[in-house]
C-alpha cells in the first residue's frame, strides 16, 4: 500500500519551495510561448498556471505510483523524500520526462493562442512569472498555505501591472473568479477564459469539421462558473455534432483527476466509469480542462475512446 502521507508531504514540500507540485523544468514550460514570441510586457495576459505544461509530470508520477505500489523498496524510498523536506526536489527521480512528452501539450497551447489570435485578441504572457495558482493546497483544506501561495501570484502580477486575465483552465478559472477575492482583499483583476472570449469573438471556420463527439464537461467549468454554453457554442459553429453522455453539464461526473497524483487507483477506477458513460455515446470525446485530458487519456485508448482537448479541434477548423 502506498504511504499517502509521503506522498502528500513530497507535493506539498515542492509547492512551499518551487512553488510547483513537482520539480518541473521551467524552460520546457515557456518554450512554446518563445516559439510564438508571445510579448512579455502587457496589461493584459494569457495565465496557464503551467498546468497544461505539468500533464507530463502528472503521468509520470502516476507511472510511478502505480509501479511502487508493489514494491517495498520504492515506498520506502517515498517515505524518507516525504519525512525529510529538504529531500523534496529528489523526486525527479522517479519524475522523469522526455521532449517527445510536451508535444501534444504544445499543441494545445499553439492552437489556444493561435485562436485567440485568430479573434483579434492581443494579449501577453509572463513567462517566469507564470506560477502554479496553487489550486491543490485549496482542495486539501491547507487554508494558510494556499493564502501565502496566492499572494505569491498576485506579487507577480502586481509586478508587471497586468489588468485583464486571460484563463485556459478550469482549475486556474476557479481559483482566480471565485477564491482569490476572498483570500485576498487586494485581488480586483477581470478574469475570463479563453472559452468565453472565443464564443462571443471568433468568427465563422474556414472549414466545418464533420463526425460525432461527445463532451466531458469538467466540474469547475460546469458547477460553479456556468461555463457550459460556451464550449458547445463553438463546437456546433465548427459544424461538430455533439451527443451528450448521461452526467453532462452541471451534473457531469467526475474525470477522477484531483486525486491522481495521491490515490491512482481511486483516480483510475473513477475514470474508467466516465470513460465507460462518453464511449455509450461515442467513440471520441472533447475535454476542456488539462487534469481531464490527463485523466481520460491515460485509460481511454485500450477502451477504444479517443480523446481530443477542444483546442486543438477548433483550431483545425480555423487553419488555412
Amino acid at each position: 500500500m502506498l504511504p499517502l502521507r509521503s506522498v502528500y508531504n513530497i507535493i506539498m514540500n515542492n509547492i512551499k519551495k518551487t512553488l510547483f507540485p513537482f520539480p518541473i523544468d521551467m524552460d520546457k514550460c515557456h518554450k512554446w510561448a518563445i516559439e510564438l514570441e508571445i510579448p512579455k510586457r502587457s496589461d493584459v495576459i494569457l495565465y496557464t498556471s503551467c498546468l497544461y505544461q505539468m500533464i507530463p509530470y502528472i503521468n509520470s508520477m502516476v507511472d510511478f505510483l502505480e509501479k511502487a505500489d508493489n514494491s517495498s523498496f520504492w515506498q520506502i524510498g517515498l517515505k524518507l523524500l516525504g519525512r525529510f523536506p529538504s529531500l523534496a526536489s529528489l523526486s525527479k527521480i522517479f519524475i522523469k520526462v522526455s521532449d517527445r512528452d510536451f508535444e501534444p501539450i504544445y499543441n494545445i497551447l499553439k492552437s489556444i493562442v493561435f485562436l485567440l489570435r485568430k479573434s483579434g485578441v492581443e494579449f501577453g504572457y509572463l513567462y517566469q512569472d507564470d506560477i502554479y495558482c496553487g489550486a491543490l493546497l485549496y482542495d486539501l483544506g491547507l487554508d494558510q498555505l494556499f493564502a501565502e501561495h496566492a499572494r505569491k501570484v498576485e506579487e507577480r502580477l502586481r509586478k508587471n501591472n497586468v489588468r485583464k486575465i486571460i484563463t485556459i483552465d478550469p482549475h486556474t478559472h476557479h481559483t482566480f473568479c471565485s477564491l482569490y477575492p476572498k483570500y485576498l482583499d487586494t485581488f480586483d483583476y477581470e478574469v475570463i477564459s479563453y472559452l468565453e472570449i472565443l464564443d462571443s469573438r471568433l468568427a465563422e471556420p474556414l472549414e466545418k469539421i464533420s463526425g460525432t463527439y461527445t463532451i466531458h464537461d469538467a466540474c469547475l467549468y460546469a458547477r460553479w462558473e456556468n461555463i457550459i454554453s460556451q464550449p458547445r457554442n463553438l463546437l456546433c459553429k465548427i459544424g461538430v455534432e455533439l451527443v451528450e453522455p448521461r452526467k453532462s453539464g452541471a451534473h457531469t461526473n467526475c474525470c477522477g483527476g484531483p486525486v491522481e497524483s495521491l490515490a491512482p487507483k481511486i483516480a483510475k477506477a473513477v475514470a474508467e466509469g466516465r470513460i465507460q458513460e462518453l464511449k455509450e455515446v461515442s467513440n471520441r470525446a472533447i475535454t476542456l480542462c488539462p487534469i481531464c485530458f490527463a485523466n481520460l487519456s491515460r485509460y481511454a485508448t485500450k477502451r477504444g475512446l479517443e480523446i481530443f482537448d477542444i483546442a486543438t479541434i477548433l483550431a483545425k477548423s480555423y487553419r488555412t
